[in-house]
This record gives structure tokens, C-alpha cells and sequence, in this order.
């Protein structure tokens, strides 16, 4: 019961949190076998709730580091939200935690008996970072594991996919998600039946379709990188009330434009000129294009009570942000922790607002307060609009230089 509550409000809730979502490539997941979902792990617990949200026909147990169930109330929510436990050897005592994992591994079978999907990361941590880690061996290991419990007979399939935020640690992001193709342990078995060497090539196998389904960057180049993807997004507008895109296009753009800087130094070179003139000009690329006719339009329709809706629904991301900027240490937590403090928000304002409105107004009152919710949607893209206006303003003034560097990137990146 409380899953689906969860998944309820996640699917509500992340219309406000997030600009867009991309999702492409989930006719690649079997829907009559059992089913491990393998990721890069960028962002905390959000990862998989927003995975397993975004998954609506079939529900979606987690894999999540098992030190987090250590207490009973803890454990109890967790296992509720159908999450499973993974005891790592540095979260305590090798003896306990075998034996916690062989019980998270009966499970697992359990799970598979009934062709369930289970999602896991098998780079075994969260980083917040725009890169792929190693991949540990422990996915392989326990297919190996789960078809001889059935004398081969269970044939588990791996769907390996990519986890794409564009930006991380607060709201107003994009998420894209992209499936690759179906694969099984069987089909990296040689004649000799050689299981080391059949769960090395499919850790492998795995790493490589995660990496060509996100866009993998190393550290020191993050920064540089973002100002072409800036750039890439510019030219795959979405019309501001197209919410989920199913297409691929925008991410293996910004997927071909990542890996081309990694591999051009010469591009480097261009890409850090263009920076250092945005930095100097003061300039971003939310400037670039003019401002459509109907854009001032629909921010004199919707500023107003998008603004009295505004005021009542950020408290949610305002307190959030004063919480996890005050208490959360790591990094890969603060975006999860402050996307639970909104949706919380968001579900006192249903439980509190509701009844005040029907007993004082009727079913008027209620169906206000339900449009009143809501425009804080239409106020954030007024912002967004608001915010182009000024930025255009300065980049018609910019001198041409800046226009011209950029030009040139958009050639080299094959930009349309």
C-alpha cells in the first residue's frame, strides 16, 4: 500500500520538480521473465524512485546499501517500498552481513519465480558526477547464482540503461532515461561453460551499454563540457507544456557533443575561448534566441496566479533547501532528501487544503484550490521566459566576437 502511495505522488510530484523528462527504450524490457535493470548511480535514492515511478506497468524492487535498514522502523518503510538489501564489506561485521545477504538473495529468488523487475547499481555507490565508474561483478555473480537454483532452467534477462540529469542539486532539471537492448548470461557462456569468465564479459557488456546510454564525462572537463550542452539544448526547443519526450534525439546529441570534446583537444581549445567571452560579456546561452510573440502573451495570462500559487507551493522547496543545505553532508543525498521534503509539502498542502476549501467554499473552493496548486507550473515557466527576456537583452548588445566563437562550435558540432 504504501509503495503505490509513493509511486502515486512521485508521478505528481515530479511535474513540478522536473522541466522535462526524456524516457525512450522501455519495449526493450521483458514483460514475461524475470528482470535485472542496470545503472550508473549519479543521484542518491532519487535514482530509484524515479526509475521505478516512471515504470508504471509493472512495480520495480531496489537494490539500496543495507546499512540504511539497521533500524526496525527504518527497515520496516524500506522493505515496504519494496526496496532489498545489499550489505557491502565496509558497511559492518563479513560474517553478518553474508548472512544477511544470502536472506536479500532468497528474496531475490522469490522475486524472479515471478518474473519481477529489480533494479540495481552495479557501481556499488552514488557519486554526484557526470561519469561511469567501474562496474563491480556482484549483478553477474547472482544470476549465476539465481539460474542454478533452477538447474539453469531461469533465464534472467540484464536491461542496462543510462540515468542522464542536466543539472543536479536543485529543481528545474531535466532527467533522461534511455533502455539499450535485452541481453543474458547465456549469450557470453563459451563452449567450455566458463562462468568467471561468462560474468566478466557480461560486467562488461554492461559497462559499455550504460556508458553509450549516458553522457560520460570525466571530472575535470565537467564544466567545460556543460557550456556545449548548453549550446545543444538551444536547438532542441520543446514546446513549454510537453512534459515527457519519447524520443532520443536531444540525448545522443548531448552524448556525441560529450564525446567529442573528451576526444579533440583542438575542440577544448575553441570551447574554453567561447567560456572565457560568456564569462567576460557576462552572457549565457538562456539569451541566445529572440523571444517568440507568444511568450509575452502567455506571461501576461499566467503571472499573476501562477504567482499566488508560487507562493503557496515553494515553501516545500524553500524549507527543503534551508534543511538540506543546513544537514546533508553527502552530496548524492541532497537532491533526494530535497526532492522527499517537497513531495511531503506538496501532500500536507492535499490533506490540509482540501477539507478547509470544501468546508468553507464547497466543491468551488475545492476545484479552486486544485487550479491554484497547480499554476505554479505555468509561474516557473513565466520565470524561465522573464529570465530569457533580460539575457536576450544583453547578448544583443555583446560584441560580435562572442557570436562569431559561437558560430564557429556550432559547426564543429554539427549543430541544427
Amino acid at each position: 500500500m504504501l509503495y503505490y502511495f509513493v509511486k502515486i505522488t512521485l508521478l505528481l510530484w515530479q511535474r513540478i520538480y522536473f522541466k522535462r523528462i526524456f524516457i525512450s527504450g522501455t519495449g526493450n524490457i521483458p514483460q514475461d521473465k524475470p528482470v535485472f535493470l542496470a545503472s550508473n548511480h549519479s543521484n542518491g535514492f532519487l535514482d530509484g524512485v524515479m526509475v521505478s515511478a516512471l515504470l508504471v506497468p509493472k512495480p520495480t524492487r531496489i537494490f539500496v546499501r543495507g546499512d540504511v535498514f539497521n533500524k526496525s522502523w527504518a527497515n520496516f518503510v524500506l522493505r515496504s517500498l519494496k526496496l532489498i538489501p545489499i550489505f557491502r564489506a565496509r558497511d559492518g561485521d563479513a560474517r553478518t552481513n553474508l548472512v544477511n545477504n544470502n536472506r536479500s538473495f532468497d528474496q531475490l529468488y522469490e522475486e524472479f519465480k515471478r518474473n519481477r523487475v529489480v533494479l540495481i547499481f552495479p557501481e556499488a555507490d552514488a557519486q554526484i558526477e557526470k561519469r561511469l565508474r567501474p562496474l563491480k561483478k556482484g549483478m553477474a555473480r547472482m544470476i549465476i547464482d539465481m539460474q542454478s537454483r533452477e538447474d539453469g532452467k531461469m533465464r534472467v534477462a540484464v536491461v542496462p540503461f543510462g540515468l542522464n540529469y542536466t543539472h543536479y542539486k536543485h529543481h528545474r532539471n531535466e532527467l533522461m532515461i534511455r533502455f539499450d537492448k535485452v541481453v543474458y548470461i547465456d549469450d557470453f557462456m563459451d563452449e567450455s561453460g566458463n562462468e568467471r569468465a561468462a560474468y566478466n564479459r557480461l560486467t562488461k557488456h554492461t559497462e559499455e551499454a550504460i556508458r553509450r546510454n549516458m553522457v560520460d564525462v570525466p571530472n575535470e572537463d565537467e564544466a567545460l563540457v556543460e557550456v556545449a550542452l548548453r549550446m545543444v539544448r538551444k536547438f532542441y526547443p520543446y514546446p513549454i507544456t510537453k512534459f515527457w519526450i519519447g524520443n532520443t534525439d536531444r540525448l545522443q546529441k548531448e552524448i556525441d557533443v560529450a564525446n567529442r570534446v573528451k576526444a579533440d583537444e583542438s575542440v577544448k581549445v575553441e570551447l574554453e575561448k567561447y567560456q572565457n567571452l560568456l564569462s567576460q560579456n557576462n552572457l549565457n546561452e538562456v539569451g541566445v534566441n529572440p523571444i517568440k510573440f507568444w511568450d509575452y502573451i502567455y506571461v501576461a495570462l499566467a503571472i499573476v496566479p501562477g504567482f499566488i500559487s508560487w507562493n503557496i507551493m515553494k515553501w516545500g522547496l524553500v524549507y527543503g533547501k534551508r534543511v538540506v543545505d543546513a544537514r546533508i553532508k553527502k552530496d548524492e543525498l541532497y537532491e533526494s532528501v530535497y526532492f522527499g521534503i517537497g513531495m511531503a509539502w506538496n501532500w500536507i498542502l492535499v490533506l490540509v487544503g482540501y477539507p478547509i476549501a470544501l468546508i468553507f467554499f464547497g466543491w468551488k473552493g475545492a476545484l479552486a484550490w486544485f487550479l491554484i496548486r497547480w499554476f505554479s507550473i505555468p509561474y516557473q515557466h513565466c520565470i524561465e521566459i522573464l529570465d530569457r527576456i533580460r539575457e536576450h537583452k544583453k547578448w544583443k548588445s555583446a560584441p560580435s566576437v562572442v557570436s562569431e566563437q559561437r558560430q564557429k562550435l556550432i559547426q564543429i558540432f554539427n549543430l541544427k
